[in-house]
């Protein structure tokens, strides 16, 4: 039977290498029945929202427009920060940019355009949810919120009342699974399902990764897994789903708590720090101040390379002459850029150093995370392969079974298969590609092959190098660079 709708479940923060017999048995059962995406990764820097955005566009950063988590920017309000987290704050944003909140379209309009259905059900962020489905959002659930849309709040009462943010963790996960299983995948109308479930992100980074509440929390999610698939193959629901399971992004342990605010204290007194705004790992031009020249800021970059927690420095493509040892943006994000987002690209990404050291519970893994919060067991954002690194699974119809695929993939690239496989074709091409390799000889894609031709570097995070960046790239549209020797 063909593939006519998809399935795309997400276990947010999942490490590839955490998923093992005994303590994950269905998720690593999936490998023997799909095809796993051994070289699987998330896009630089290795947030959420971003994952979503270049996820739901098959684009990267620069050309989005969603660079980080938390973002600096003149079109975000008073204060010009936007918190992605919140929905509001992105409605705001595409308010006042009539639209432009994310500057590719995502899938919810590619399959508007074909008369067919986005569903999103969520456990996560109503910023994550709402990225999604912000165009069009007519299939959305998330207990957290009803996005202030009368329509959601019936579509959520079928469920009956969603449990209290601030109970169980695991309670918003059952609501999100119930919601995608009895709302969404029955009906045909609906093309595309997105179940995105926060977890076990969020254990990972208030208990850390290999506690106790953290084996526990992926032992659960395993068994809620293995019955709401069961339940889809016991109503026939799999015989003509394409089905996707992946994580965004991975972990670090972080080895200390200081923020990049905090850390430049110590730098020394440059004019030029006035004009900058410190976000995570990002150093954006404040709102209202004047770009500075590559010049002003070379003894900056200078005194970054010289900071035993500074493992790399990438800049703004205009700005790349400022220092010697800096690399554009561009090298992480596909080599070109939307305009529009040129404004939005912080003028340097300061990647912090990680080492494969194991923490407390034997995780190997650890960076010298930019963050404040110190309550922070473990985290993501950096260039480290622990945090890059992902988990993915494809099943379904027309899939290779039991493969195990070590041709570089990313999160970039789940949209442009999706295309392939239900028809749609964007205005723009993609900067994901077709993940051809996981279909058997049988299956040709329903999308023009030029429109899914990833651009030379399409996936390209860094220098493979500890204490730095991690490599991982396809060299060219037809060509993959393939590390055998690592």
């Amino acid at each position: 039977m063909a593939t006519s709708r998809v399935l795309i479940v997400v276990l947010d923060g999942l490490r590839p290498d955490l998923v093992t017999e005994e303590r994950m048995p269905f998720v690593h059962s999936l490998a023997a029945e799909g095809t796993r995406l051994t070289r699987y990764a998330a896009a630089y820097p290795p947030h959420t929202r971003v994952q979503v955005a270049t996820m739901c566009t098959g684009t990267y950063p620069g050309q989005h427009g969603i660079v980080s988590n938390v973002m600096v920017l003149e079109e975000a309000g008073e204060d010009g920060i936007l918190d992605t987290s919140d929905f509001r704050q992105i409605a705001e944003l595409d308010r006042r940019t009539q639209g432009r909140a994310i500057l590719r379209p995502p899938l919810a309009d590619l399959l508007a355009a074909r008369g067919q259905r986005l569903a999103v059900a969520a456990s996560g962020s109503t910023g994550s949810s709402w990225l999604w489905a912000r165009t069009q959002p007519f299939r959305l659930v998330n207990p957290r919120s009803v996005f202030g849309l009368p329509d959601l709040a019936a579509l959520r009462e079928k469920l009956g009342p969603p449990p209290d943010p601030t109970d169980s963790s695991l309670e918003l996960v059952r609501y999100a699974i119930r919601a995608a299983r009895d709302l969404f995948l029955p009906y045909p109308d609906v093309a595309v399902t997105v179940l995105w479930l926060h977890e076990p992100d969020a254990t990972f980074h208030f208990a850390g990764l290999g506690s106790p509440e953290s084996e526990s929390v992926l032992r659960q999610l395993d068994e809620l897994l293995a019955r709401f698939f069961d339940h889809l193959a016991a109503r026939r629901l799999l015989d003509d789903l394409l089905v996707f399971v992946l994580s965004d992004h991975g972990q670090s342990t972080p080895l200390h708590h200081r923020s990049l605010s905090e850390l430049l204290r110590q730098a020394p007194p440059l004019p030029v720090l006035d004009r900058l705004v410190p976000a995570g790992d990002f150093l954006f031009r404040r709102p209202g101040s004047t770009t500075p020249k590559p010049v002003e800021l070379a003894p900056l970059i200078e005194w970054l390379l010289e900071q035993p927690w500074v493992g790399a420095v990438l800049a703004h493509p205009s700005l790349t002459s400022a220092r010697p040892g800096t690399a554009p943006l561009t090298a992480v994000w596909g080599g070109s850029l939307e305009r529009d987002a040129l404004e939005r690209l912080p003028l340097l990404a300061v990647s912090p150093t990680w080492r494969a050291d194991q923490n407390e519970f034997g995780v190997a893994g650890v960076v010298t995370a930019l963050t404040e919060q110190v309550a922070l067991r473990s985290t993501h954002g950096s260039g480290s392969p622990f945090e890059l690194q992902a988990f993915a699974v494809m099943l379904g119809p027309n899939i290779r079974k039991g493969f195990a695929s070590r041709i570089p993939a990313g999160v970039v690239d789940i949209v442009p298969t999706v295309a392939a496989v239900l028809g749609l074709t964007p205005e723009q091409p993609f900067a994901g590609r077709v993940l051809q390799e996981a279909f058997d000889e049988s299956w040709q894609p329903s999308i023009r092959s030029e429109l899914c031709r990833p651009t030379p570097g399409a996936i390209v995070l860094g220098w493979r190098t500890e204490g730095t960046f991690y490599l991982d790239r396809i060299a060219g549209p037809d060509q993959f660079w393939d590390d055998r020797s690592g």
